[in-house]
């Protein structure tokens, strides 16, 4: 059964329970008072009676005529001596107990009431079957009220799940032409809504499941024929720092050469490890020595700009990180440093849980700092005097991916003014194990 079969079956059942209900309870409702009513009218007219008997006017010959009450309503004295007035009393109406009694058969429905009198024991009955008759046809009409009620309901209901459900029938057709399934999987879903639904996003995981995997696959093809090439370059630029006749400036180029060619394999696997693959176990770091290795890749451009590196490190600090990561953190954090606050200088400290980086440029203003960590923001840069409507290169993509990479490893990266002027960014590293 179709899924809008289903929602305008449910809504109509509903409706019907509704309306029968409240149907029911109505019926009843009037056939109680029906009911009550005729017992009071009833208890009335023998009160009535009964005040006759009390002033004597039911001893004398007046008695039939007052008896006498009309077609529907009857009522009997029985006197001492057993005879009635008027003559005919049912022998089951003479049988009652004294109070008020309801008595049904076929063709009517009485109510009775019995009670003494001075004069004698008075019997009243009222007829109430025209009473019911109409109870009855008032039963009728409700019931062919509620049926038409019924038919609208169903028809609404009908109209109601073609309107509920045509967003996700036209969202099924529309994943179905975008990812288009076997014949066999469309037969199969072709009468349910919710089944096509499903079916069309099952295809539609599946088929980026597979751009997953062909982009992991690429990846991982990528850095594997990056870092042959990386690995033969640093051997050469190793074996040519062997010689000793070259001067001290082209050693210290060598040197940087070699960095650099590190921080490449590093940005490469900082890639793999952005790609959320897996992360590389933790090991011993010198602290110390991981701030010098990403201050070479960014040495000549930071000397350039006039941004001179302090580190307060002690050589024997070590963390429990993965180096890749932190070195691909520290080394953004100084390019950071290096573009906005020189000319000045930039002071790195820290301990086995914290890496503290800090500045004296010209800083960041408040109203920008909660952006700095998000990818291709553009704001105005306070260390250039540049404003909103002035064009810039894009500042915060190297600290965003230092702000990924710190919580892909658990660690948290933060940012604050610094007193006076300048920056401090604050990398926390999480305890060791």
């Amino acid at each position: 059964m179709k899924l809008q079969h289903r929602v305008s079956n449910a809504l109509a059942a509903l409706v019907t329970l509704f309306v029968i209900t409240q149907g029911a309870i109505a019926y009843l409702s009037l056939e109680e008072q029906e009911d009550r009513i005729a017992d009071e009218l009833v208890l009335a007219e023998a009160r009535q009676l009964a005040t006759y008997a009390e002033r004597g006017d039911l001893d004398g010959p007046r008695a039939a005529d007052l008896l006498d009450r009309g077609a529907d309503l009857r009522a009997w004295l029985v006197r001492i001596d057993g005879n009635s007035v008027p003559t005919g009393l049912p022998s089951r109406l003479a049988s009652l107990s004294d109070g008020p009694h309801r008595v049904g058969d076929d063709d009517r429905h009485l109510h009775v009431v019995a009670m003494p009198t001075p004069a004698g024991r008075l019997i009243v009955a009222y007829d109430a079957q025209r009473n019911e008759e109409q109870v009855h046809q008032y039963g009728l009409y409700l019931i062919g009220l509620g049926g038409l009620c019924i038919a609208a309901a169903i028809a609404m209901a009908r109209r109601l799940a073609r309107i509920v459900l045509a967003p996700m029938e036209r969202l099924s057709v529309r994943l179905a032409d975008w990812v288009p399934g076997a014949p066999e999987d469309t037969a199969r879903g072709a009468s349910d809504e919710e089944a096509r639904l499903v079916s069309a996003f099952e295809r539609v995981q599946q088929r980026f499941e597979r751009a997953i995997a062909r982009e992991r696959e690429f990846g991982a093809n990528l850095g594997h024929e990056l870092r042959t090439p990386l690995a033969v370059l640093r051997s050469d630029i190793e074996m040519l720092g062997e010689s000793s006749a070259l001067p001290e400036a082209q050693h210290i180029r060598l040197q940087r050469m070699t960095s650099t060619v590190d921080a490449l394999a590093g940005a490469i696997e900082s890639a793999r490890m952005l790609s959320g693959r897996r992360r590389e176990p933790a090991a011993a770091v010198a602290l110390a020595r991981c701030i010098d290795d990403a201050w070479l890749t960014v040495q000549a451009d930071a000397a350039r700009r006039g941004l001179v590196l302090e580190n307060r490190i002690p050589a024997t600090t070590s963390v429990l990180a993965d180096r890749h990561a932190l070195l691909t953190i520290v080394r953004n954090l100084l390019q950071n440093a290096a573009e906005h606050a020189a000319p000045g200088r930039c002071v790195a400290t820290g301990d086995a849980r914290t890496l503290t980086i800090e500045d004296d440029g010209p800083g960041i203003p408040e109203s920008d700092l909660p952006f700095v960590f998000e990818r291709a923001w553009r704001g105005p840069r306070a260390d250039r005097g540049e404003t909103a409507d002035e064009p810039e290169s894009g500042r915060g993509l190297g600290l965003a991916i230092a702000r990924q990479l710190a919580e892909l490893n658990g660690w948290t990266l933060d940012v604050e003014p610094r007193a006076g002027r300048g920056v401090r960014f604050t990398l926390r590293l999480s305890e060791p194990s």
